[in-house]
């Protein structure tokens, strides 16, 4: 009996390894598309934001 329980604590923790080291690769392997979803990370130029002021005449 202590056998099979030592068996499925290892499988476990095994597991547990390998679910976590898939979720690392995924992120890893899309981390540019990640970005662009995110709002903090989103990359917006200054002249942008003034972009239209520029068609009013003084």
């Amino acid at each position: 009996m202590k056998k099979n329980s030592s068996l499925k604590l290892v499988l476990a923790i095994i597991g547990g390894v390998v679910v976590v080291g898939a979720m690392v690769v995924a992120l890893v392997h899309f981390w540019e598309d990640i970005k662009k979803l995110l709002p903090c990370c989103k990359e917006k130029d200054a002249s942008d934001e003034f972009e239209e002021f520029d068609d009013i005449e003084p």
